[in-house]
């Protein structure tokens, strides 16, 4: 009896020896391939981006590789798997996911229109056509941010700090419409933070915790700073290599406001790679005739909740970036393979192309 229970341990043992050496070299072929493609396919300069961490993901298998050092000095260390970094305009992907669940609820629909959910004396007729779904997809004609929004910033590095939610509501009501179609837009996503707060009764900080970050045990990821400890985050650094102040927020935060580590950021992306339940891309409740496929940027991108759409050839990638004063961050992703990439800088130069390069590549440069 003891010699089969030795017998199974050693083979229990030997299996689990053959994972780790098979992950081991996967790693170090990832790592080998990722140089060189930032050696010969990019122009980073360590002199502009004094760091950036990379994180993959291919299908069961999870890959973090941190470049260069968390400041401009070489004796400052490498950047961490936690160290947390502001994610600029990917956080309109959280919140999609966040809408997406309150839809999920029947707490929200995607054809109602934001004047429903404004107090009245704010609300604007003009502007009875914009719902939900127009502001997800940057569909609303809203400009970029309101006009007069430079008029608040008292502080260069820090330009939503000012800018109130009256001040949004304000914007909205006097608004005299100018553009149909695409035009990408913060302010869209300013307004679906007033919405989600109306529908849910929370700030959305509290909604953020209760929907993403506790169910998915987001431990250094969150909206606002813990008392106001702004050095939680990573430094970051402008185009001179001047250390920059992170982002505080009045308003705004929807759209701009999430901060998160790599760690992190690869378990959002494997909750919409994995739960078939749970289809960011294209989601179901959004594929009725009502709502066509949008144009996004150019015509060879549409734009569908919330994340850029790139068709190549049998493959679906999905992409977005975000950048603040001092970070730049990329996250793509393809669902049918169970792919995905995010890189975050510690400069406001960021990394190019570099994520879509790494995305291609393990896809075999899109020939599967």
């Amino acid at each position: 009896m003891i010699s089969k229970i030795v017998f199974t341990c050693s083979i229990l043992l030997s299996c689990c020896q053959q994972t780790t050496f098979a992950q081991d070299n996967e790693r170090d072929w990832l790592m080998t391939e990722i140089e060189k493609i930032i050696r010969f396919d990019t122009e980073i300069s360590f002199k502009t981006v004094p760091g950036f961490i990379i994180g993959v993901i291919d299908e069961d298998s999870t890959y973090i590789f941190p470049f260069g050092h968390k400041m401009p000095s070489k004796k400052s260390g490498s950047i961490g798997e936690n160290d947390i970094f502001e994610i600029g305009s990917i956080s309109k992907l959280y919140t999609t996911s966040i809408i997406r669940m309150l839809v999920q609820e029947k707490k929200l629909s995607y054809s109602q229109h934001i004047n429903e959910f404004l107090p009245e004396e704010y609300q604007n007729p003009r502007l009875n056509h914009i719902n939900i779904h127009s502001l997800i997809h940057h569909q609303s004609g809203l400009p970029l941010r309101p006009y007069m929004f430079g008029a608040k910033e008292q502080d260069s590095q820090n330009p939503y700090l000012y800018y109130t939610r009256t001040d949004l509501l304000e914007f909205f009501r006097d608004y005299i419409p100018e553009k149909e179609g695409f035009v990408y837009s913060h302010t869209n996503y300013a307004l679906l933070e007033l919405i989600i707060e109306k529908v849910t009764g929370q700030n959305f900080d509290d909604v953020f915790q209760r929907y993403l970050k506790q169910p998915l045990q987001l431990k250094n990821t969150f909206i606002d700073f813990p008392e106001q400890k702004e050095n939680y985050i990573s430094p970051g650094y402008d185009k001179a290599v001047n250390l920059t102040k992170p982002w505080l927020y009045s308003s705004f935060r929807a759209s701009e406001g999430v901060k998160t580590s790599i760690t992190d950021a690869l378990k959002y992306l494997n909750f919409i790679l994995r739960d078939d339940q749970v289809n960011m891309i294209r989601d179901s409740v959004v594929m009725d005739e009502e709502f066509p496929l949008e144009n996004s940027f150019n015509q060879h991108l549409t734009i569908e909740n919330g994340w850029h759409i790139l068709q190549v050839k049998n493959h679906k990638i999905a992409i977005h970036t975000g950048r603040t004063s001092g970070h730049s961050c990329f996250m793509g992703m393809v669902k049918s393979s169970k792919t995905a990439v995010v890189i975050f800088s510690n400069s406001w130069v960021g990394t190019g192309d570099l994520g879509l390069q790494i995305l291609r590549m393990i896809n075999q440069n899109w020939k599967m």
